[in-house]
């Protein structure tokens, strides 16, 4: 699924100019931030809660609800949006593209069952399908010549397309029921959950903000683009990691040991994935670049570069809300997410004030995660009883092959980038890099290597 939003990044990056992604980046940058608040914490609420059918058709019914009023309140403050980016085009297509809050309201609850019940081979179908219906709709309408709205219309057609998949995979369908004990029960759980999720998403957009407001739709556009590879390639892989380890973790939670090893083995893993295609991104950032995007984008490179590490720092960390929430504790994600606030808006005010540059703004983000990074750490081990050395150790394998990989691409980019065209450039790097960190982690945790193996083998089906 996520190869197919890169595929038709890379499409739609060629067919649409700056300015057309910077204005689709103001509306979606709003309606990230309010899709956060859109379920009012319901879903995560039923994944905490026992199993139960009233109590999950009475979530249903709070989602419909809450969908509709997110889109009155949208369409109503949409010049204000406007007003704040100071570009009228925004009040059109965010009033359009606030119709995602109804159409993902349909579909949440059936999505809920089934990462409640484990069946993630189920919930892939709807993931991917909405990622193939985006893709293909986004490009036809910018084959056809409509601009940034192809964005909007992919969007929203994918949602719809998402939504309808999910009510054919689940066998889950709402009664109609409403218990008001239970929908109290559900939002009181919910609403302390989701302001440490909109709080989350509020950091993550904030650049978005900044950016938009004080530098302009252009350079927004090349920093949106800049943002996405990483953010898609990488952050992406830990968030959909998160949505299946929270419900495995609130099995886990009453089983003394059980959370401590799972989030031992589940940073090992995650690490030893995401800083590899970190570190390789930011290094090979310009052939990478050039060879999807064209030299049109050739601003972007820079920016990709510390984009690259601060998505790395995150991947490896976010696995640590997931223990919140199964824990009970979503206020945690609320306290260190305002900690994190407090470094990071006047650091981010002051690279998009003083310096103007998207480049700094990227390179403030890396720093402010590594920071967040230790803080969330710390925290997570005094919580679930795992010393901060085990969490060194279950980091070392990747940070000891990465930072090996990193020295011989860097080498072979100098010696190589004279000669080759991109692409070619883009090839023979990323092989070494693969290379040298593959046989650095056979040298280094070869059990590692051998473990991994036989967990793919098992997850395949083959002995």
């Amino acid at each position: 699924g996520k190869f197919m939003v890169f595929v038709s990044t890379v499409v739609l990056a060629r067919l649409l100019t700056m300015d057309d992604v910077g204005l689709v980046g103001y509306a979606v940058t709003i309606i990230a931030l309010l899709e956060s608040l859109s379920d009012l914490g319901v879903t995560a609420a039923i994944i905490y809660h026992p199993d139960d059918q009233e109590r999950v058709s009475t979530g249903f019914w709070i989602n419909q609800i809450s969908g509709l009023l997110f889109f009155g309140l949208t369409w109503i403050f949409a010049p204000a949006v406007a007003a704040y980016f100071k570009d009228e085009r925004v009040i059109d297509v965010t009033r359009v593209l606030s119709l995602t809050f109804p159409l993902l309201a349909l579909g949440y609850m059936q999505e809920t069952v089934l990462l409640k019940r484990l069946s993630f081979k189920r919930s892939f179908i709807p993931s991917f399908i909405k990622a193939l219906a985006k893709g293909l709709s986004s490009i036809g309408f910018a084959l056809a010549g409509y601009g940034p709205w192809s964005l909007i219309w992919g969007q929203l057609i994918g949602t719809l397309v998402s939504s309808i998949a999910y009510w054919i995979v689940t066998p889950w369908r709402p009664s109609f029921v409403f218990k008001i004990k239970m929908a109290i029960s559900l939002l009181k759980y919910g609403l302390v959950f989701i302001f440490g999720e909109m709080l989350s998403l509020f950091l993550m957009y904030l650049d978005y903000l900044l950016v938009g407001r004080y530098l302009g739709s252009e350079k927004l556009g090349v920093y949106t683009l800049a943002f996405r590879m990483p953010d898609l390639l990488i952050l992406e892989f830990a968030r959909t990691l998160s949505n299946v380890l929270f419900p495995i973790y609130a099995q886990m939670r009453t089983k003394t040991g059980d959370m401590s090893r799972g989030f031992f083995l589940a940073t090992r893993y995650i690490s030893l994935l995401t800083i590899p295609m970190g570190l390789g991104l930011a290094l090979v950032a310009e052939p990478f670049i050039l060879t999807f995007f064209t030299d049109k984008w050739i601003e972007a490179v820079p920016v990709v570069r510390g984009i690259a590490i601060y998505a790395t720092l995150l991947s490896v960390v976010h696995n640590t809300t997931s223990v919140y929430w199964a824990e009970g504790r979503p206020q945690i994600s609320t306290w260190v997410g305002l900690v994190r606030l407090a470094m990071l808006f006047p650091a981010l005010l002051w690279a998009v004030l003083a310096t103007q540059s998207i480049v700094v703004v990227g390179w403030v983000h890396a720093g402010m995660a590594f920071l967040s990074a230790i803080l969330n750490f710390v925290i997570a081990s005094r919580l679930i009883g795992l010393p901060l050395i085990d969490i060194g150790r279950a980091l070392r394998p990747g940070v000891l092959a990465g930072a090996l990989m990193a020295i011989a691409v860097m080498v072979s980019m100098q010696l190589t980038q004279p000669y080759l065209v991109p692409w070619l450039l883009l090839i023979v790097n990323v092989s070494v890099g693969g290379f040298v960190y593959l046989v650095s982690l056979w040298f280094l945790q070869r059990d590692i290597v051998l473990a991994v193996d036989m967990k793919l083998r098992s997850a395949l089906g083959r002995d």
